[in-house]
Order: C-alpha cells, then structure tokens, then sequence
C-alpha cells in the first residue's frame, strides 16, 4: 500500500514493530463504510451516487496502473473521510502482478454478492453442477483477469448505491450463483423506476456475464453519465519512503553491513557459502505494507474451498538480529543436514542437496530498521521434503536464538 499513495485510497501512514508485533497505522475515515450509510438511510441520490462512484473508478483505476487489482470490492471496503469523500480500503485478497501482461489470477476469493461470476464461478463448490461446468473448468485451468473481475464489482456497487438492494441474491451459495449466472439485474420501469437510463446502460455495461465483452474503466470515465459534474482528483507524488524513513537509525545501518568472513570461498566439500561476485553490499529491499500483507496472509482460497492436501510452498520468519547472524546460523544448521550454501546476493542464499534434488532460496526483507523478515521458498523438489527442511532447520538452537517471538 506504500505504492497507493492516491486520494481515493485510504492511506497507509506508518509501519511500527517491536519484538512481538507489527503495527500498520492507517489513515482514519471518521464517517464511516458505505454499506452501513446505504442501509441506515436508504439509496442515494443519483449525484451523491455519482460523486462517490466518480472516486471509486479513479482510485480503481489507480491500482491497476499499479498492476494491483482489489478482489473485495463492496460497500462494506468504502469508507468516508472526514470529507465525506470515498476511500478504497481492505486489500487483504488484492493481488500484486510483476509483469504488465500478466493479469489472470486463479485464487477463488471476494465476496459472492459482489464477485464477478467468473471468479465465483470456479470454486470448488460448484464442481460437478452442470449449471456452471463450462465457467467452473475455464476459470480452474485459465484463470481470470483481475481488471475485468473489478469492474464488475464497481458495476455492483453503482446498483447497490442507486437501490439499497443487492443485484443478484440467494438463500445459500449455489442459488446466488444460479442468480449471477443466468440472469439480470433488476430495472424497475415506467413510475417505479429509480435509476435513469444512462445509468442503467452503464451498469449493464460493466455487467456484462463475458469479461472479454465487459466494459473497460477507461471507457467508464468517458461514459456520459459518468462525465456529469465530474472533476479528477489531484494525485500529488510523494515519495516511496515516507512511511519508513530512519536514514540516522544505527540499527539499520548495522543490518546493512556485511560481514565479510561470511562471504568465503567454496571449500571441497561444497558445503559452505560460495563467494559473491559484487564488491560491495547492497541495502535491502524493504517490503511495502502491501508486499507484507500479501506475503503473511492466509490462503484465501480456503474461505471457499476446502483442500487437505494443500501445502504451503513457502515458510519464513522474522528476526531482530543482524541479517549475516541470521544467514550464518542457518547455513551451519544447513551444512548439517548435507546442504550446500550459494550466496546469490547479500540479501539471498540458496542451498542445495545432491541427494535430494531439493533448492530452496531464502530471501532477506527489512519490514521496518532493527526488524528482518526471511522468506524460504522451494525452488525445485517435493514440498514435503522442503517442509521437512525448515523443521530442521527451525529445530536448530543457534537458528531458534535468532528468531523474534512474533513468527510471521
């Protein structure tokens, strides 16, 4: 959230640790979440609607120049500042793409009043039903793209503001999913319509069943409905530092010293940690609260299907000692186990089994000065030798000694 720095954003203003716990200070919206406004004192005018939908999409839209895309867009994630001006909030589902062209997502996550159906479509719960076969095996091998998926969820939400009603409901899962599927929202007519025409063309256009024929919101900000009484929001740049700043911490710059009897030549054996080829240490990365979110939260995908086998591919940890303490006491409790140790870079270790065919990589990440997170993924063998390695790893009483109270 570091990265979303934007008006229609709640901010992210700090990021605080000690030993035991990370504390995320978050701008306060003072008037409250919009689905609590709604139900308390019914829909809002076709201008309040408007005004607040305006900063919906620009904020959306915002993120997704960022390659972020929400998943959990609702009423329940909007909240009013002091202002009364919308604030997008509630990343925990959002998902990060590294590559411009990589959108499509596979995890089952959101929330099914607002989720667009090809999201909801794929979840396990819906195997089997000859309702949603077609939906449900497209979305499990291909994915979705999270662009389309919000657009969606903005659609809903423009219904729900102009109505105080859900567009689609049910009794239970299925039958919501039955409703989203095969068929439309409501549009009251003649006397007993309350959303005009225009509006109405737009919210059927941005809920449209195919993601592909799904307006874009690009073409949402150019609609004419949307353009009434519409002024952008000023986006200032500030930067990416502002919530982390500490250049003076001796904390930090202790984390970012090497140490150079860590950065040995190989030995016979293989066993030890191979020489790096830069002459000098880089800082580390500090993780973004957006980045950290992601990388500590739980598999949604479990909220809506129930896997027994599924297995973590990646196990970390947090720790206030010196970043080459840590290193240092996982590459002895590694060099026991038969691995070998190849630094990569000052921040990044990978360790290897001849035997076992098992590599896994492990990451350092500052979160905030004097605090580190470790990330330790499988790079190529089973997962449940990878797990197997950790908890010996993890087991070992000079690698426990680094490890702050407060796993992750």
């Amino acid at each position: 959230m570091a990265e979303l720095t934007h008006p229609c954003v709640v901010d992210l203003r700090e990021v605080l640790s000690n030993g035991d716990h990370i504390f995320m200070v978050m701008q306060y919206c003072p008037n409250g979440e919009l689905y609590d406004i709604v139900r308390r004192r019914g829909p809002f005018s076709e201008a309040d609607a408007r005004r607040h939908f305006q900063r919906l999409v620009q904020g959306v839209a915002f993120c997704h120049s960022k390659r972020i895309y929400h998943r959990d867009l609702k009423p329940e994630n909007l909240f009013l500042d002091e202002n009364g001006d919308l604030c997008i909030g509630d990343f925990g589902l959002a998902a990060l793409r590294g590559e411009a062209d990589d959108t499509n997502l596979k995890t089952i996550c959101g929330t099914p009043h607002f989720a667009a159906p090809e999201v909801m479509g794929g979840s396990r719960r819906l195997v089997g039903n000859k309702n949603f076969k077609t939906v449900n095996q497209r979305t499990r091998s291909q994915g979705y793209e999270g662009a389309a998926a919000d657009v969606w969820s903005c659609g809903c939400i423009l219904y729900f503001f102009l109505t105080g009603n859900f567009p689609f409901d049910g009794n239970n899962f299925v039958q919501l999913q039955i409703m989203v599927q095969k068929t439309e929202p409501y549009f009251a007519k003649g006397a007993n319509a309350i959303i005009s025409d225009k509006a109405e063309k737009l919210i059927r256009a941005m809920m449209v069943k195919d993601p592909g024929g799904r307006i874009t919101l690009n073409r949402v900000m150019k609609d004419p409905w949307f353009r009434v009484n519409y002024v952008p929001v000023t986006v200032l740049k500030q930067p990416l530092s502002r919530h982390f700043d500490d250049d003076e911490s001796e904390t930090e710059m202790d984390i970012f010293a090497v140490d150079e009897e860590l950065v040995v030549s190989t030995e016979d054996d293989g066993s030890t940690i191979e020489s790096r080829s830069e002459s000098t240490a880089r800082p580390l990365r500090q993780l973004n609260a957006f980045e950290l979110i992601n990388m500590t939260a739980f598999d949604v995908a479990n909220i809506f299907d129930s896997d027994e086998n599924t297995i973590s591919n990646a196990t970390r940890f947090l720790s206030s000692k010196s970043v080459n303490d840590v290193q240092r006491a996982v590459c002895a409790a590694a060099r026991k186990l038969g691995y070998s140790a190849i630094r990569q870079t000052s921040s990044r270790i990978m360790f290897e089994h001849p035997k076992h065919m098992l590599v896994v990589t492990m990451r350092a990440y500052q979160v905030v000065p004097g605090i580190c997170l470790f990330d330790c993924s499988r790079d190529a063998g089973s997962r449940e030798m990878f797990h197997q390695w950790f908890d010996d790893v993890h087991a070992d009483p000079n690698v426990l000694a680094m490890i702050s109270k407060a796993n992750v």
